[in-house]
C-alpha cells in the first residue's frame, strides 16, 4: 500500500510539473498572438502556479515532491530569467527577480513547516490572490507613496489589507473543518488573527523591491499567522497584542523624529513582533536596549542623526529575529544562546562606531598605520575598541540577570567582540564603497537618494548592511557551535 501510495505522488507530481509548463506555454502564446502587455499574463500564471501549489500538502503525503518542484523551478526560472525568455512570466515594467522569489519561500515552508499544512496553505493563498487582487486596484490610482523603494497606492495597499483579512478569516474556518481539527477559535480571536496576519502581510508588501514580496508575503504571513495562533494557546496573547500596540505608538514617533524612514519603521515593528511573539518581555528586553542604547549614543555623539531604513534594521535585528523564531519554533534552549550572541555582536559593533565618533584622534585603517576620516568602514581606534567590549559585555550581563545563563557573561562579550572584529575586516577588504552623484558624497549603501551609486572598490553586492548582517548571523552560530562543543 506504501509502494502504492508512493507511485500515486510521483504521478500528481509529474501531473502538476508538465501542466505548469502547459500552462506557461498557452500564456506565451497567447500573449504573442494577441499582442497583450506582459502584466496581463503574468498574473494569470502567478495565480494559476499558486492555486496548484497551495493545495499541495493536500495532494502529497510527504514533502520529498513539493520541495523537488520548487528546487527544480528555481533552477529553471533563474534561467527563463537570465535567458528572458518566457515573458509571460517575467517581464514587467521593471526587472523582478519574482518567478525565483516564489518557489524559493515555497522551498522554505515546504522544508521547515510541511506538519503545519493549514498555515502553509493560506500563506501560499495570501500571495496568490490578495497580492494581485492589490495590485489591480492600485493600478489606475494616481496618487502613490513611497515607503521604500517601489511605489505603493493607498488603494492597492487597502485592498490587500481586505482581501488577505478574508483568506485569512475564511480559510481558517474552511481547512480547519477540511483537517478534523478539534481546536475551536472564538470569532473575536479568529477576527483578531485576520486582522493580525493581514496587518503583517501588507506591511511586507508595502517594502518589497524586485519581486521581493513573492518570499516575504507568504514568509511573513506564515510566521505573523503561527505567532498569533501559539500565543493565544500559551495564553500570552494579550501580552503580544500589547507589544503590537506599543509598538506602533513607538515606531510611529520615531518615524516622526526621523530616527527612521517609513520603511524602516515598518521594518522595525515586523522584527519587534517576531522577537516578542517568540519569547514576549524576556526576549524583547536585550532587542530595546540595544535600540536605545544605540540612538542614546547617536544623540550624544551630537551628530544628526540618519534615517534608518529596512536594510539597516534588518542588518542588526534580522539575525536575532531568526534566532528567536527558530526558539519559537523548535524550542531549543540553544537558539537563545544564538540570539544573545548575534545581538552582541551587533551591540558591539554599533558601540564601538558610535562611542568611537567622540575620539579626538582619527581612526586607522586596521593593519595599516594610515589614518581615515571618521565613520570609514575597516577602520578602528582605541576608543571605538573599548566601546566594543563595552557594548557586548552589557549583553552578556543581560544574560545572566535575565535569560540565568550561567558562566556565559565572559562567553558573549567575547562572542560580540569578535563579530564586531569580522565586521570591521569584512569593511575593509571586501565591503562595496560607493558614490552617490546626487549628493556627491562617498557611502556606503548601493542606493542612495533614490538612486542607484557608483561602485568605487570591493565587491558591488556586499554593502555596510550585509556585512552587518553576515558579523551578526556568524556570530550567533558561532557561540552555538562553542557552547555545544566545550558547554
Amino acid at each position: 500500500m506504501d509502494i502504492i501510495e508512493q507511485l500515486n505522488d510521483w504521478a500528481i507530481f509529474g501531473i502538476i510539473f508538465v501542466t505548469i509548463f502547459f500552462v506557461l506555454g498557452i500564456a506565451e502564446t497567447i500573449r504573442n498572438y494577441t499582442g497583450r502587455p506582459p502584466e496581463s499574463t503574468r498574473k494569470f500564471v502567478h495565480i494559476f502556479i499558486g492555486l496548484i501549489i497551495c493545495f499541495c500538502p493536500i495532494l502529497f503525503k510527504v514533502n520529498i515532491q513539493i520541495i523537488l518542484l520548487s528546487s527544480l523551478f528555481i533552477v529553471i526560472n533563474t534561467y527563463l530569467l537570465l535567458s528572458e525568455k518566457f515573458k509571460s512570466m517575467n517581464a514587467t515594467s521593471r526587472k523582478s527577480y519574482g518567478t525565483i522569489y516564489f518557489p524559493l519561500s515555497v522551498l522554505m515552508l515546504s522544508f521547515f513547516w510541511w506538519d503545519k499544512p493549514i498555515s502553509f496553505i493560506l500563506a501560499i493563498l495570501v500571495l496568490t490572490l490578495a497580492d494581485p487582487i492589490a495590485a489591480i486596484f492600485g493600478a489606475r490610482q494616481r496618487h502613490t507613496f513611497t515607503p521604500w523603494i517601489d511605489k505603493k497606492s493607498v488603494r492597492g495597499t487597502s485592498a490587500m489589507l481586505g482581501s488577505s483579512f478574508l483568506i485569512i478569516l475564511l480559510g481558517t474556518d474552511i481547512f480547519s473543518k477540511l483537517y478534523g481539527s478539534n481546536f475551536f477559535i472564538p470569532l473575536p480571536i479568529l477576527f483578531g488573527l485576520g486582522i493580525f496576519t493581514a496587518i503583517s502581510a501588507t506591511l511586507s508588501e508595502l517594502i518589497s523591491y524586485r519581486g521581493s514580496d513573492n518570499l516575504s508575503i507568504p514568509i511573513i504571513t506564515f510566521i505573523s499567522y503561527e505567532v498569533y495562533l501559539i500565543n493565544y494557546t500559551r495564553g500570552t496573547l494579550t501580552d503580544l497584542l500589547l507589544w503590537t500596540i506599543l509598538s506602533i505608538i513607538i515606531f510611529s514617533y520615531a518615524y516622526k523624529l526621523k530616527s527612521v524612514s517609513i520603511s524602516g519603521a515598518i521594518g522595525g515593528f515586523l522584527v519587534g513582533i517576531f522577537i516578542f511573539g517568540s519569547g514576549g518581555w524576556v526576549l524583547i528586553s536585550p532587542l530595546v536596549f540595544f535600540f536605545i542604547s544605540s540612538s542614546f549614543l547617536s544623540i550624544i555623539k551630537n551628530e544628526k542623526p540618519s534615517q534608518r531604513d529596512v536594510m539597516q534594521i534588518l542588518a542588526n535585528g534580522g539575525a536575532p529575529t531568526f534566532f528567536a523564531l527558530s526558539y519559537f519554533f523548535f524550542q531549543d534552549q540553544i537558539f537563545l544562546l544564538g540570539f544573545l550572541g548575534s545581538l552582541s555582536a551587533s551591540t558591539a559593533d554599533t558601540w564601538a562606531t558610535e562611542i568611537g565618533f567622540l575620539s579626538k584622534k582619527r581612526p586607522y585603517l586596521i593593519f595599516t598605520s594610515r589614518q581615515v576620516k571618521k565613520g570609514v568602514s575597516g577602520s578602528i581606534s582605541l576608543l571605538g575598541t573599548f566601546g566594543s567590549i563595552a557594548g557586548a559585555l552589557s549583553i552578556g550581563l543581560i544574560s545572566f540577570y535575565i535569560f540565568e545563563f550561567k558562566n556565559t557573561i565572559a562567553l558573549i562579550t567575547l562572542i560580540g567582540s569578535m563579530g564586531s572584529f569580522i565586521d570591521t575586516l569584512m569593511g575593509r577588504y571586501i565591503q562595496g564603497k560607493f558614490y552617490c552623484t546626487k549628493c556627491n558624497k562617498d557611502i556606503e549603501q548601493y542606493f542612495h537618494c533614490g538612486a542607484e551609486t557608483i561602485l568605487t572598490s570591493g565587491f558591488k553586492w556586499i554593502d555596510n548592511n550585509l556585512v552587518n548582517f553576515i558579523a551578526s548571523l556568524a556570530s550567533g552560530i558561532i557561540i552555538i557551535i562553542i557552547y555545544l562543543t566545550y558547554g
